[in-house]
C-alpha cells in the first residue's frame, strides 16, 4: 500500500543523499530519518554534538511523509482520565508538552525558512454522535477549570455550517491551537537544517546490527559500512523491523490510508471548510481531512487489506466516506491514493525512554504524531545532553513486550471489526 503519496508528488525536487560507506564516527547515531530522528539530530547539533542519521529508505519515507499533515494537541483519552491514572502534575505536563509541540514545529519552520504550507487556524473535532459532543463538553470544562486552558470551544449541530458544510455531524470541539502543514516539505526542510548544522544523513542505509564494544562504544552495521558512536537512538516507530526485539514487540503497526482529490475551486473549498482548520472526527475508525495549499481535499481513514482487489475496495470505501461527509464532492476526481503505518502502544500513549543497555527510543504516537514526534526528538536530545534537567512526562520505565505480539495482525483486524461495530451501533 506504499503507492505515491500526494505529499511526495508535490514536495518538489528531492536532494539526493549519500549511502553510508566505510566507517564513520560520531557522538550520537540516530536510526530513523523521520520527524523524531531529524528533530533529535537537529537539537543535538545545536547543542554541540556530532550526529549521524541512518535511514533505511529516504528522508520522510514512513509516517512522517505519509500522514494527514495535521498538528493536533492532546492524546488518545481525556486529560481528566490521565490525571486520574498518572496524577495531576504529570497530566498537566503532558498537556503542556502537546501544546508546545505545535509551537516547536512552527518555530523550527520560521527559524530555518522551511516552506511547508503551515496554516495555524486551529483544528476541529466533529462529533459523530450526540454522546461524543457531551464528552467534548466535559473535557472542555476540565481543561478550563483545572488546566487553565481556554482555547477550546464547543459548537452545536445548528452552528456546524460555520465550520463544516455538512450534515454528517452533531456539533464539534474547536481548539484554536491546532494547525496543518505539508509534512514531507517539513521533513525535507528539517533534514536540510540538520545538514546546515553539520549533521550527516545517510539514506538507503539500513541498520542491520547493533553491538557494543569493550569501551561501551555503539557499533551500528549497515550493508556497506559502520557507524561507531557513544550513544544510539532508535526512532523507527511503526517501521521498527527486527533490529531491536524489545522495541519491535512493544509497538503495534496499524495501517492508515488517504486519498486526495484533484485541485478544486477556491470557492468550493471555502464552502466546505470555511476557516481552513484541520479536521479529525470522533469515530473509533475516524475520518481525518483538510484542504491543501493547492485546494485539494485530503481525506484519510483506517486501512487494512490483503491483495490489490481488497486495497481498491478500501480506497473506494474511503471515497464513499468522503462523499457521505461532503456530497458536494461526488463528482471530484481522485488523483492520489496512498497508505502507510502508524504505531500504537499498549496504553495508547507515546513512549520516550531508554533501554537497560542505554539505547534511547521514542515511538507510539498513535496517529497523533505529526507534532509530538518532533517534540520527542527535542526531549531525546535534551535527555542525552542534560539528563538531570529533563522532566519527561512521557518517560516509559521498564519497557515490556506486548503480550501475544506475534498475533498482533489478527488482533488489529478483530479490534477494527469491533470498533466499526461500535461506530455503527454503540452509544
Amino acid at each position: 500500500m506504499d503507492s505515491l503519496s500526494m505529499w511526495e508528488a508535490t514536495a518538489g525536487k528531492r536532494k539526493k543523499r549519500p549511502t553510508l560507506v566505510d566507517d564513520k564516527h560520531c557522538d550520537v547515531v540516530i536510526i530513523g530519518g523521520g520527524f523524531s530522528g531529524l528533530s533529535t539530530s537537529y537539537h543535538l547539533q545545536k547543542m554541540g554534538h556530532k550526529t549521524i542519521v541512518l535511514e533505511k529508505d529516504t528522508v520522510g519515507y514512513g509516517a512522517s511523509g505519509r500522514n494527514g499533515g495535521e498538528l493536533l494537541t492532546g492524546y488518545h483519552g481525556t486529560m481528566e482520565t490521565f490525571a486520574q491514572k498518572k496524577g495531576f502534575e504529570t497530566a498537566k505536563l503532558m498537556w503542556e508538552l502537546s501544546l508546545d509541540s505545535i509551537d516547536l514545529v512552527e518555530n523550527i519552520s520560521k527559524e530555518n525558512g522551511i516552506s511547508c504550507d503551515l496554516v495555524r487556524q486551529g483544528d476541529i473535532r466533529p462529533a459523530y454522535k450526540v454522546s461524543h459532543l457531551d464528552r467534548f463538553k466535559r473535557d472542555q470544562e476540565y481543561l478550563a477549570e483545572k488546566l487553565n486552558f481556554h482555547g477550546v470551544s464547543i459548537i452545536e449541530r445548528s452552528e456546524m455550517k460555520t465550520e463544516l458544510n455538512t450534515d454528517f455531524y452533531h456539533g464539534a470541539r474547536i481548539n484554536e491551537r491546532g494547525a496543518h502543514f505539508h509534512p514531507l516539505k517539513f521533513a525535507l526542510g528539517l533534514a536540510d537544517a540538520v545538514e546546515g548544522l553539520g549533521g550527516m544523513i545517510y539514506e538507503n542505509s539500513e541498520a542491520v546490527n547493533i553491538q557494543r564494544d569493550s569501551t561501551s562504544k555503539v557499533i551500528i552495521t549497515t550493508p556497506k559500512g559502520r557507524v561507531i558512536a557513544n550513544e544510539v537512538v532508535i526512532v523507527t516507530n511503526a517501521y521498527a523491523g527486527n533490529l531491536n526485539k524489545t522495541l519491535e514487540k512493544s509497538v503495534i503497526p496499524v495501517e492508515s490510508i488517504m486519498i486526495a482529490t484533484e485541485p478544486l475551486t477556491e470557492e468550493l473549498m471555502q464552502e466546505l471548510i470555511p476557516k481552513n482548520r484541520a479536521v479529525s472526527d470522533s469515530k473509533n475508525l475516524l475520518y481525518y481531512f483538510r484542504r491543501t495549499a493547492d485546494n485539494r481535499m485530503a481525506f484519510g481513514g483506517s486501512g487494512r487489506a490483503f491483495g490489490k482487489r481488497a486495497q481498491r475496495m478500501l480506497f473506494d470505501n474511503l471515497r464513499e466516506g468522503m462523499v457521505t461527509v461532503f456530497p458536494q464532492l461526488k463528482d471530484a476526481g481522485i488523483e492520489y491514493r496512498w497508505g502507510g503505518k502508524v504505531a500504537f502502544t499498549q496504553d495508547f500513549l507515546p513512549y520516550i525512554g531508554q533501554l537497560e543497555d542505554g539505547t534511547h527510543y521514542a515511538f507510539g504516537y498513535c496517529g497523533k504524531g505529526a507534532a509530538m514526534a518532533v517534540m520527542a526528538g527535542k526531549v531525546l536530545a535534551e535527555t542525552i545532553s542534560h539528563p538531570d534537567r529533563v522532566n519527561n512526562p512521557l518517560k516509559k520505565e521498564n519497557l515490556r513486550p506486548i503480550p501475544f505480539h506475534s498475533q498482533h495482525s489478527k488482533g488489529v483486524g478483530l479490534m477494527k471489526f469491533y470498533m466499526a461495530f461500535q461506530d455503527k451501533y454503540g452509544k
